[in-house]
């Protein structure tokens, strides 16, 4: 018996196609997503330019999901960029992408600026 031509085979086989389809769709979701945070790892971030506690407390403030305290650092690395890059010649531009991406993950609101 020829069971693609049968209405088990077809819908065997149509489930194929959907489980076939949403494994596709989650793979390229999670592409998406790791292109998308990239920029926004610590490894990207030149620590060391940095007082030793900054990423601590950075991180410490997403696990509590302490928004002031992230609007605070962001502000400050904004504020400071200029300075320490004529200091060591890196701007924070690594730093504030890593804090927003911080306020991303701990569901701070969003803020302008």
């Amino acid at each position: 018996m020829d069971t693609t031509r049968s209405p088990r085979g077809l819908a065997r086989q149509a489930d194929r196609r959907r489980r076939h389809g949403l494994i596709l769709l989650a793979v390229a979701g999670l592409v998406t997503a790791l292109l998308a945070s990239a920029c926004d790892t610590a490894q990207q971030v030149p620590w060391a330019t940095y007082a030793s506690q900054l990423q601590p407390r950075v991180d410490a403030a997403t696990a509590t999901g302490n928004c002031a305290a992230l609007q605070v650092f962001l502000s400050a690395a904004k504020t400071t960029s200029r300075a320490h890059e004529k200091a060591t010649g890196f701007p924070n531009d690594a730093l504030v992408s890593y804090i927003q991406a911080a306020q991303d993950r701990a569901g701070c609101p969003a803020t302008s600026g």
